[in-house]
């Protein structure tokens, strides 16, 4: 279940890794503003693309319960939702200003994010549709179609980088407003590859992708009702982050963050094919709850948690012990008080890795049985109430700054394992519901 994803995700990394040594070519503040940028595109993208992919959630259970017909309708049913994508680009252009300039940043680097974070509002059309179609696949066992696609619209993206940001083969250099549109045109051929399967006659015949299409008011309830909480969750965890880069980190200065850039595009390497098992994890609890069969997934949970686990502690060893190098030769800084910064950061990295990987793999497990509104709650009050006021206590109280701040997250993601251990445990997973008919018999 997870081999392909875990490809698909590997691919993700590389492409985002490319896309920061390229536009790092381009200046010290381009390398600076774009993950700042690339974060919050995809923090607010969350608000509607984390209800849209709670359809791999209802498509496995009912895969599970062998009602095929009914994994498509949840997939339209996601599609429709996808629409609100466009309202919420519309929304969040003319925000777009007062938010980026309340960070803090040199002038220069806040121009750059602004302009990354504009294009790239384009691609929100996109952004929901393609989570609809990966959950469903993903849930139905042929997680191969999502790898397949992302890696042909990875290479896609690549290639639009090197013309679009540098000006090859007649266009013109773009920087990093190039680096944006080709990642919005990426997207949209990758979601036509996914739209084309979808419909294709192999799964029309399986799961009457042609036909399902008509809106479904209780369906389309059911996603809200699981999907906003599980939203949500989503956003509170990634706009952690996004405050943690922008808000905390981006204070000081733009020699900082080029280095939190360089060691964020490292630890990448670390938990997005973990990302990967997340996906897998949570379509495989979700497939056995809809069998009856929750101890199963307990099972599948443990064994998905020690694959994470060893993958994690090993590469952040690696990054942990060989940074400093690494940052020099693939990153080639133009200040040089920027590699041995990004070796600490990564030294730091390595120490939570194994606990990280705990998170992210209850995470799934947790969501495939749908338990996603004390994940919520549970996010809110650890990421808020206490790993962001560490963070700034560490960085600035203590003038730590961005190594302060690291310390802050890395004991955060510590507890919030700890927690998530204690619930998956506790079982209460097991007797929740999302189906609305058998929450109205309970």
């Amino acid at each position: 279940m997870s081999g392909p994803i875990i490809l698909s995700t590997l691919s993700y990394s590389l492409m985002g890794f490319v896309d920061r040594v390229m536009v790092g070519r381009v200046s010290q503040a381009a390398l600076a503003a774009v993950t700042s940028a690339d974060i919050a595109s995809y923090t607010l993208s969350t608000l509607f693309m984390g209800i849209v992919s709670i359809v791999g959630v209802f498509a496995a259970q009912c895969f599970g319960r062998n009602e095929h017909d009914d994994c498509s309708r949840y997939c339209w049913q996601g599609l429709w939702l996808s629409l609100s994508g466009v309202i919420f680009a519309l929304v969040l252009y003319p925000l777009s200003g007062p938010l980026f300039h309340s960070m803090g940043h040199s002038a220069e680097v806040t121009g750059l994010e602004l302009t990354f974070f504009r294009v790239r509002l384009i691609g929100y059309l996109f952004v929901g549709a393609m989570a609809a179609f990966t959950g469903f696949f993903q849930a139905v066992n042929r997680s191969s179609i999502p790898m397949v696609t992302a890696i042909i619209g990875n290479a896609a993206n690549f290639i639009l980088n090197y013309v679009l940001i540098f000006g090859h083969f007649g266009f013109p250099a773009m920087g990093i407003a190039g680096s944006a549109t080709a990642t919005v045109l990426a997207m949209a051929f990758q979601c036509a590859l996914l739209f084309g399967a979808f419909l294709s006659p192999q799964f029309h015949r399986q799961y009457a992708t042609r036909s399902t299409w008509a809106f479904d008011a209780r369906r389309f309830r059911e996603l809200v009702y699981v999907g906003v909480p599980a939203a949500m969750s989503m956003f509170l965890d990634v706009a952690n982050w996004w405050i943690w880069i922008s808000w905390i980190i981006g204070r000081f200065g733009e020699m900082q963050m080029a280095a939190n850039t360089v060691a964020l595009s490292f630890n990448q390497f670390c938990f997005m094919p973990v990302i990967g098992l997340h996906m897998g994890i949570s379509a495989i609890v979700g497939q056995w709850i809809g069998r009856g069969d929750p101890a199963r997934a307990h099972a599948r949970t443990h064994t998905t948690l020690k694959m994470a686990a060893i993958y994690m502690v090993c590469m952040g060893l690696v990054f942990a012990v060989f940074g400093g190098w690494l940052a020099r030769a693939i990153f080639n800084p133009d200040n040089p008080a920027i590699a041995p910064l990004a070796a600490r950061l990564l030294f730091l990295a390595a120490l939570f890795q194994a606990f990280d990987a705990a998170n992210i793999t209850y995470m799934g497990a947790l969501r495939g049985a749908g338990d996603t509104r004390w994940m919520m709650w549970i996010t809110l009050l650890i990421a808020y109430g206490f790993g962001l006021p560490l963070s700034c206590f560490l960085g600035f109280k203590m003038g730590l700054e961005t190594y302060g701040a690291w310390i802050g997250a890395t004991v955060y993601i510590i507890v919030l394992s700890g927690t998530l251990m204690r619930r998956f445990e506790g079982g209460r997973w097991r007797r929740i519901s999302i189906f609305s008919e058998t929450r109205q018999a309970d």
